[in-house]
């Protein structure tokens, strides 16, 4: 609307100098009336110079307008020197955008107050990478936990601990890692995870990190009061009935008279009884071994393996096509998959959950055995069966040592599962809808090796 006022008056000046040319024209050449031109004339010469000052004006008013958008000045007052109604509507339409601006900037002023807030009072160590290694940002967490005042360069730690400085430079996106470091004489256990952060053509590297000693501490208790439980439990129910078949075998004997013969109902009592004893002493030494077995898992001995020949490996030794009451499916999206492992110990982890779901499944079963990459580029082997699952409030407990739900397991399957997993920087996780299946994911942290043919 106001720039339909402006042309509408610049049109009208703009006819107002042609009709006074016309008239000049006349007057000049078709009659007598010199001074009457001369008039004219000045006329002419005046509506030119206000056709020219109120362009300029305009254009100053809008320059000015302008100029101070761009050099982000947000006390712009408009004078009033500029006169007429469309000035003055100008004027006032410039000033409420320029009121509007100064609202959205006070507005981001504001929230990157708060943000910068936050993040200088984050409970954890905040940290902002260049590409070439400068740090844009560490809050005071950051500080605290690096044991510095001030960091510019991420290299400037190299003298405190050089396996961090690796760290920070090697850790992608979307990777967390635990490491543990010492500063200010204090052991600290960092869990530092990492996202990417693109601002036009530079790209940051955003790094949080904290000490999770005390969490590791509190878990590792946990784990120990739980296994002291199981080991409790276990050897408690083992070692009761032999205390108790005991007291009586010898209150039996304490009863008979010295030189009197053992009667067979007597003698039956005693072999039952050592029968039982004999059956309880090699319950707990089966139970012994197996947590010999549990703490002895080996060093992994690492070879580039290819998933396909895993797979294969698996198919052997489980001898799966025997079962016809159950459905095994078999898929690589990859077929020239490789990575580095050690085969037997991931065999062993295979076969073991692979026996775990046959034991969920009564009849009609089917279980599906998956080779794949995530978006982080790792494999990931997944275990899916449509068994009987696992109770929700037995789930937590399922990696827990000699935890189990079968009549005669001997609870160290998933937790050896676990020991291997993590000696290969990977991890295990389950999930399971009791009455509907379970599901076992298998991720290995490295990166995908893959076959070149040639």
């Amino acid at each position: 609307m106001i720039y339909k006022k402006l042309q509408v008056q610049i049109i009208v000046r703009i006819i107002g100098i042609v009709f006074l040319s016309f008239l000049f024209g006349w007057l000049l050449w078709a009659s007598n009336y010199l001074n009457l031109s001369i008039v004219v004339f000045v006329l002419i010469c005046w509506q030119v110079v206000k056709l020219i000052y109120f362009l300029n004006s305009t254009n100053r008013l809008l320059s000015q307008f302008f100029l101070s958008v761009k050099n982000e000045d947000s006390t712009l007052k408009i004078p009033k020197t500029f006169e007429g109604k469309s000035f003055r509507e100008l004027r006032v339409s410039m000033q409420n955008v320029n009121q509007i601006i100064k609202d959205l900037r006070l507005k981001y002023q504001q929230k990157e107050i708060v943000s910068n807030a936050i993040i200088e009072n984050a409970a954890v160590g905040i940290l902002t990478l260049t590409s070439a290694e400068m740090v844009e940002c560490i809050n005071r967490k950051g500080r605290e936990l690096l044991g510095v005042h001030h960091l510019v360069n991420i290299k400037a730690l190299l003298k405190s601990d050089a396996k961090l400085v690796s760290l920070f430079q090697q850790i992608k996106s979307g990777e967390n890692r635990i490491i543990e470091t010492q500063v200010n004489q204090t052991k600290m256990h960092l869990l530092v995870n990492c996202s990417a952060l693109v601002l036009g053509k530079e790209r940051y590297k955003l790094l949080s990190f904290t000490d999770i000693k005390n969490q590791l501490d509190a878990k590792e208790l946990e784990s120990w009061q739980s296994l002291i439980n199981v080991l409790t439990h276990e050897i408690m129910n083992s070692v009761s009935p032999l205390t108790c078949l005991s007291e009586n075998l010898e209150k039996s004997y304490k009863e008979m008279n010295s030189g009197t013969l053992i009667s067979e109902k007597m003698l039956t009592k005693t072999q039952t009884g050592l029968r039982v004893i004999k059956e309880q002493g090699e319950g707990l030494m089966h139970f012994v071994e197996a947590y010999r077995e549990l703490s002895r898992i080996p060093k992994p001995q690492i070879k580039e393996v290819a998933v396909n020949h895993l797979f294969e490996h698996v198919k052997e030794l489980l001898c799966l096509y025997e079962d016809t009451n159950i459905n095994y499916q078999f898929a690589i999206f990859d077929e020239n998959l490789f990575i580095d492992i050690d085969e037997k110990l991931i065999v062993q982890v295979m076969v073991n959950l692979i026996k775990n779901a046959q034991f969920a499944i009564d009849e009609n079963g089917v279980i599906k055995i998956e080779a794949k990459t995530n978006e982080e580029g790792f494999i990931q082997i997944l275990i899916t069966d449509n068994g009987s699952g696992i109770k929700s409030e037995d789930i937590p407990n399922v990696f827990i040592p000699f935890f189990t739900t079968k009549e005669n397991g001997s609870g160290i399957g998933l937790p050896i599962a676990r020991s291997v997993m993590r000696l290969h920087d990977g991890k295990i996780s389950l999930e399971s809808v009791y009455g509907q299946g379970t599901r076992v994911l298998i991720e290995f942290r490295k990166p995908i090796k893959e076959v070149t043919n040639g």
